[in-house]
């Protein structure tokens, strides 16, 4: 079946992701030039342990996305290496706008809820879905006005 929306995007934007690699990279090279011409008493083990930490960051942060799909009968959520699956028929409500308004929850008078909130770098428009259980879900997303159309609302 497939998705009625869908997108994925990073959750580090690609310029930020090359701003932090470029960093990580020079800060190696300062720590081999200050072991090799400053005499620091730095192990031979620090630069090299180092370099495949960075390394291993600056992938990581290529790798995270986040993933919105909509289907008729479930909302899939894929965030860092963990799969969300939400029924249709779960979701009570939806909204959408900026981020920071829907995750208020104040339009929706609820008391002690259980919130989880996946968002990328950089965004500031969303979807907020009020599921059984007292539970809101806040997705960030690049149209929420599309998304949000696709999702059950409450009855006014």
């Amino acid at each position: 079946m497939e998705p009625q929306y869908a997108e994925s995007r990073p959750i580090i934007p690609r310029q930020l992701t090359l701003i932090a690699a470029a960093v990580l990279a020079a800060t190696v090279v300062f720590m081999a030039f200050s072991e090799l011409f400053l005499g620091t008493d730095m192990p031979g083990w620090a630069i090299p342990a180092m370099a495949v930490v960075f390394a291993a960051f600056v992938v990581l942060m290529l790798v995270m996305k986040l993933d919105l799909e909509i289907y008729e009968d479930r909302v899939e959520i894929s965030y860092l290496f963990r799969r969300i699956e939400i029924p249709m028929d779960s979701i009570i409500d939806s909204r959408y706008g900026e981020l920071e308004k829907i995750r208020s929850y104040s339009a929706w008078d609820l008391k002690g809820v259980k919130r989880k909130t996946y968002t990328r770098v950089g965004d500031d428009c969303g979807i907020a879905m009020k599921i059984k259980g007292k539970r809101v879900t806040v997705v960030s997303c690049g149209d929420p006005a599309a998304a949000s159309a696709l999702l059950p609302k409450e009855a006014e």
